[in-house]
């Protein structure tokens, strides 16, 4: 140390709910650099509240207090953590080694906290141990060693960064009288060959008696000052407060503050493990249920192009009901889609096809008639959207064509149906071509033939569902209603038109419906389809959301019990130099670790419950004969890493409060709790 320590009219007032108590009164003293002194007197007599404000730890109610040039009476909280962790190193009466960390790490810490890389501040600590005679204990754990043991490792913590003072607050108080000879000489030794400023506080008179001079103090005064400094024979070897800092701006580095989280988080691997786990259930929600509502959305939009985003869906006007409305009578059509219609419409440049349904009157008896007997079947409501099974069953033709061509007669039947109706040794191919009979009966018992041939064998889950062309749909309906020229008076009841390139869809569909007709294109369906899909999405993800929120005060609560517990932890951390911002950060990386954790666990179970509920719908939907559809439960890379980020910050979040709680602990006090 190159100045001195002056104290001037210094004073200590603490206010103890009413009753005002004065630890220090007009203190006045100077020690010399180098020197080493000895505070001794009773109980309550002041020392260890003086030894605090040496230290920075504590701030004078008045005076002045002068230390190596630094005015530690008017300093500000930046000021006193540099103070100590440039120029003071500490021991402790109770050694306050960190408990899971060896005495190899224990040492560094200073150098930790200070910025320097892990292999030089360890190199550094482990020289420094050797020199204390613990070179064979560097990976042993403060539980390992023995009173003396701990004691010399916490001198070695206190000299690592070539402090200039050193404040030791009854540092053989734990010790036997051997081991406590044996400590105060390593200390009165280094005091004399580093020319290091020594302040011991002692009840000892055999420790004060190391000392250059003994201050005795009673109520808060100095009663008497003993002895005399004589630097003569001080060997100035290393000179005091000469620690390197990286970069000129120490500062703990991110890399320690998560090794540091990671140790603590194992202390308590239980309870860490069941706080985590809450936030893994609120993960693994989150993510198996957003899968399957990306997965379903997914599947809509795979399908709906399968049918072709270039397709346009055609339906008439109907006019409003007057004031003489019946709720039995079907509207009348603004304008039908008549033949003709189509035809203009087949005409527009940019159109590649049109293709007409018409829908089949609703509970309609129909039979086909095979060799000599009828069976019942069942047709698909409007020709043409039976063609792949419709959007979510796509489905194959097996044998023959289909109605894609615009094939527009003819009969398409099931797998099924085309079962029975084989012989031995017959295949599908052999019923393409087939001449059958249709019989239609009316509500009211009559009943009609229409003739068909079959031209195509479909994979569908209905056993007995057939697709009708267009014409035989036409004739069936003309004769149900009477009238013959159906489609002239009331048109088809939709249709499908495919331009020719995407571009055009919506210019054709503008000339569409300037007919006074009714246009619906796949992009417009698919958009509306993908909102009610995203809302899903949300609901779902606010279930793991609120687990996720309790989660958050599993972690609160323990962040809060873990400040509790290492209390006395955070008051060594202080005093070694650690900052507000330092703790703060240490606390909320740990709190995010644990959110991270759970995440992570989270993530992996909530994909492989997502797997699971997939693997079950599958096995559902091909019970009912549903085929063709994929993957239902996809987890895509943002929904990965999102889980991951959005569960760390719930640890963050939830941490903010309980280390902030940490950062504004009073070093004193932490220092003091049990």
């Amino acid at each position: 140390m190159s100045e001195t320590i002056r104290l001037s009219g210094l004073e200590r007032h603490f206010e103890r709910g009413e009753t005002a108590v004065q630890a220090l009164r007009g203190l006045d003293l100077t020690i010399q650099p180098g020197e080493c002194v000895a505070l001794v007197g009773p109980s309550g007599s002041g020392k260890s509240t003086l030894l605090n404000l040496l230290g920075g730890l504590d701030r004078p109610s008045t005076g002045e207090l002068w230390l190596d040039g630094v005015p530690l009476h008017t300093a500000g909280e930046k000021e006193r953590t540099d103070h100590r962790r440039q120029r003071v190193g500490f021991i402790f009466q109770s050694f306050n080694l960190l408990p899971r960390l060896t005495a190899l790490e224990n040492v560094a810490v200073p150098l930790m906290l200070a910025g320097v890389g892990r292999a030089e501040r360890e190199a550094r600590a482990a020289e420094l141990l050797q020199q204390v005679g613990l070179g064979h204990r560097l990976d042993h754990y403060p539980s390992e060693l023995s009173g003396g043991e701990q004691q010399r490792t916490a001198v070695a913590r206190a000299l690592i960064h070539h402090p200039a003072l050193i404040l030791a607050d009854e540092p053989t108080g734990n010790l036997d009288s051997i081991t406590g000879d044996e400590v105060m000489a390593l200390l009165r030794d280094l005091n004399k060959k580093q020319h290091i400023t020594l302040v011991v506080v002692t009840h000892d008179p055999d420790v004060a008696a190391y000392a250059d001079r003994v201050v005795r103090l009673r109520d808060g005064q100095i009663a008497a000052i003993e002895g005399e400094y004589n630097p003569n024979g001080q060997v100035s070897v290393v000179e005091g407060g000469t620690a390197v800092f990286p970069n000129g701006n120490p500062g703990l580095r991110f890399s320690d503050i998560v090794q540091s989280a990671f140790n603590n988080l194992r202390r308590r691997v239980v309870r860490n493990f069941l706080t985590a786990a809450g936030v893994l259930i609120g993960i693994v929600t989150l993510v198996a249920m957003v899968s399957m509502g990306v997965g379903v959305q997914r599947e809509v939009q795979r399908n709906f192009q399968t049918i072709g985003l270039e397709n346009i869906f055609v339906s008439p006007k109907y006019q409003e009901s007057g004031d003489g409305f019946d709720p039995f009578a079907e509207p009348d059509v603004v304008t039908p889609i008549t033949p003709d219609l189509v035809t203009r419409i087949a005409a527009l440049d940019g159109v590649a096809s049109v293709q007409a349904t018409l829908d089949l009157p609703n509970g309609i008896d129909l039979n086909m008639v095979w060799d000599g007997q009828e069976i019942p079947v069942r047709s698909s409501n409007s020709f043409g959207m039976g063609r792949s099974g419709g959007p979510f069953n796509p489905s194959e033709i097996l044998a023959g064509h289909g109605f894609e061509d615009n094939n527009v007669q003819g009969l398409i039947i099931s797998d099924g149906l085309a079962d029975e109706l084989l012989t031995a040794g017959q295949t599908y191919d052999d019923l393409i071509g087939q001449s059958v009979k249709l019989v239609v009966r009316l509500p009211r018992g009559e009943t009609n033939e229409f003739g068909s041939a079959i031209v195509g064998i479909r994979q569908s889950f209905s056993g007995r569902l057939i697709d009708l062309g267009l014409a035989e749909r036409e004739a069936i309906k003309a004769w149900w209603f009477g009238q013959p020229d159906i489609l002239q008076s009331e048109g088809y009841d939709g249709l499908t038109v495919r331009a020719a390139d995407l571009s055009q869809v919506g210019q054709l569909a503008d000339i569409i419906q300037s007919y006074n007709l009714e246009t619906q294109t796949l992009e417009a369906i698919l958009e509306a389809a993908n909102d009610v899909l995203s809302l899903m999405q949300a609901l779902l993800g606010s279930v793991g959301g609120l687990a996720l929120l309790v989660a958050a005060l599993g972690v609160a609560n323990t962040m809060m019990m873990a400040i509790y517990e290492r209390t006395r932890e955070i008051g060594v951390l202080k005093a070694l130099g650690a900052t507000r911002r330092e703790i703060r950060a240490m606390f909320t990386v740990e709190a995010g670790l644990i959110g991270l954790i759970g995440g992570f666990f989270g993530l992996i179970l909530g994909t492989l419950l997502g797997r699971l509920v997939d693997w079950i719908a599958h096995r559902y939907l091909l019970n009912e004969g549903v085929t063709g559809v994929g993957q239902l439960s996809v987890v895509p890379l943002w929904l990965a890493l999102g889980s991951l980020a959005f569960a760390a910050l719930i640890g963050i979040v939830a941490g903010l409060y309980p280390a902030s709680r940490a950062a504004k602990l009073d070093p004193v006090t932490a220092l003091r709790h049990e």
